[in-house]
This record gives structure tokens, C-alpha cells and sequence, in this order.
């Protein structure tokens, strides 16, 4: 299924911005073919233009979560087995995106300037291209029209939350990931007080909610009820957890799949917190 967040394949999710890498990681590759036919390259210089390429998908991975970690540092260092947990997508892709083409360029250094050159620009061209285009076809998504009621049956509407910045959070006590980060929810809602934090539960009873709320000992302060999953089939959010971010203006800037660790939580947070108040 396509949304125009992602090319949705079973519950694998690839978002267009890693689709674009992917077609200029292609375009380089072919690139290559086409000079290996002109200069009639040797078999020797072909396996290292290809061998370059598929290396430095590994060290731009590499240095791009390297650049990320280091800018929060004070995060990941209190607890470093979340340095590995690459699962929570706190990659800095441009940094990984100059790492890949600079060891692509040493490791092709004895080719002409020309091919080099054109790699190089192939890839640049179709990632300025792929974003423009996506960023053009991009409409500012704001809070759907819907209403949910709370755990005492108060009809919550979400427009009520313009005006300040806001997460979102699907969640479901029969979830694991949901279970691991609610901690890092419950800490957030302390130490970020200006933030609302909405968790929208999907599926389950009031008193299922009520008794895990305090099994766990946690104090979420704005728990709705979404019975049948509204929430996540209007937001094209296809499994648990899912976390929304809007801004103080309700534009959705930002959305993620999967568990959150409080890094990732900051590195959200800080871009709805500076969006709101341009």
C-alpha cells in the first residue's frame, strides 16, 4: 500500500526519504555500468567501484548515528546500551551522507575526475530532486476532526490542543515496546510541563487501562479511549507504538514508528518545540 508518508509492504514501512537514497544509490551503480562500457573498465576496477558501494552504505550508517549520539550525548552515556539500539532511528543522515561519498571518492581515487564526478552528482541530484518533490506534494497534516472520551467518559475533542505543542501517543498495555517506553513518556510529561502529551489507547476497556496505569505506577495525565482504532487508520499509523508530534499551530511535523527511547523523544520534541514558536 502507498500513503504519502511511505510505501507500506506487509508491516514493513520504507518512508519516501529512504526510498530516494535507495534510487540514488541505484543511479550511482548505474552510473558506474556506463563508463565500465565506455572506458572498458577491467574486471578488478568494476569489483572495487562496486565493493566502494555497497561499503559505504555501512560507514555513512555509521557516522550518521555517530553525529547523532554524540548530539546527545548526556542521553545515551547515562545508559549506553541504547547507543546500539538502532532501532530508534536517530540516524543524522546528512553527516552519513557526506562520510558515504567521501570513502566513496577514496576508494575510487584512481578513477578520472569525470566519473567521480558524475557518481557523485547523480546521487546529489536525485536526493535534491526526490525531496523537493516531496516536500511540494507534502500537505501540512493538522489533528484530524475527531473527538474521544477520557477515563472519567468525557468527550475529548483533539482541536482543543492548538496552542501548544503536542505528542500523541497509540499505545496498548498488551504492547511490549508500548510498555518499555511509557517510562520515558511518564519522565517527559515532568520535565517538559509547556508539552501536552495525549495518549490514545487503542482497543482496550477503561478498567484493563485503569489497573495497568497502576500495576506500573504510572501517572499519564491525558489517557483517551479509541475503541476501534480510529486514530491510527486516519493517521495511516499501521501498528504499536506510534507517536505523533504537532506543533502549537496542530501541523503534524513529525511521526514515528515503533518504541521511543528518551533521545529520540528529546530530538522530536526540540523540533515542535522551535516550529511553534517561528
Amino acid at each position: 500500500m502507498i500513503s504519502s508518508e511511505a510505501l507500506h509492504i506487509g508491516r514493513l514501512m520504507l518512508p519516501w526519504s529512504v526510498m530516494i537514497m535507495i534510487i540514488g544509490w541505484l543511479s550511482v551503480f548505474f552510473v558506474g555500468q556506463y563508463f565500465k562500457s565506455r572506458q572498458h573498465w577491467s574486471d578488478l576496477v568494476w569489483q572495487r567501484y562496486k565493493d566502494s558501494l555497497w561499503s559505504c552504505i555501512w560507514v555513512g550508517l555509521l557516522l550518521a548515528r555517530a553525529v547523532f549520539v554524540l548530539n546527545h550525548y548526556e542521553l545515551y552515556f547515562v545508559q549506553p546500551i541504547n547507543i546500539v539500539k538502532i532501532q530508534d532511528k536517530g540516524f543524522n543522515f546528512y553527516a552519513g551522507w557526506i562520510a558515504a561519498g567521501l570513502w566513496f571518492i577514496w576508494k575510487n581515487r584512481l578513477l578520472t575526475r569525470t566519473v567521480l564526478l558524475s557518481s557523485v552528482l547523480s546521487f546529489v541530484l536525485i536526493q535534491g530532486f526526490g525531496m523537493g518533490l516531496l516536500k511540494s506534494l507534502t500537505v501540512p497534516q493538522a489533528y484530524p476532526n475527531l473527538s474521544f472520551t477520557d477515563l472519567k467518559q468525557q468527550s475529548q475533542p483533539l482541536a482543543q490542543l492548538i496552542g501548544k505543542p503536542t505528542v500523541v501517543n497509540l499505545w496498548a498495555s498488551w504492547c511490549p515496546p508500548c510498555h518499555r517506553e511509557m517510562p520515558v513518556f511518564d519522565r517527559a510529561q515532568r520535565d517538559y510541563p509547556k508539552l501536552q502529551f495525549i495518549f490514545i489507547n487503542q482497543g482496550e476497556s477503561p478498567d484493563t487501562i485503569h489497573a495497568y496505569l497502576q500495576r506500573n505506577q504510572l501517572q499519564l495525565q491525558h489517557v483517551l479511549l479509541d475503541p476501534t482504532g480510529t486514530m491510527a487508520t486516519e493517521m495511516k499509523m499501521f501498528g504499536l507504538p506510534s507517536t505523533l508530534f504537532f506543533n502549537a499551530q496542530g501541523q503534524l511535523l513529525e511521526r514515528h514508528l515503533g518504541e521511543l527511547n528518551q533521545p529520540m523523544l528529546q530530538h522530536y520534541i526540540e523540533k515542535i518545540t522551535v516550529q511553534s514558536t517561528d
